[in-house]
């Protein structure tokens, strides 16, 4: 799943995929339970790709 850039698109789509899972099993089931991890680690993997963004960023320019 994290070879493919993460995208806010990616995330959307595994959101609804999520929701109807959890429309038509419940809340409770394990394949909504299991799309809702995945969608944890979507959203970590981009939270982290923007957090190296950042401070590589705030590094560059440190000194200005």
């Amino acid at each position: 799943m994290l070879s493919r850039k993460v995208t806010p698109e990616k995330i959307e789509e595994k959101r609804k995929e999520m929701i109807e899972l959890a429309e038509v099993f419940g809340i409770n089931s394990l394949l909504t339970i299991q799309a809702s991890q995945e969608l944890d680690i979507l959203l970590n993997a981009l939270t982290k790709s923007k957090e190296k963004e950042y401070f590589s960023i705030q590094k560059k320019y440190k000194y200005f």
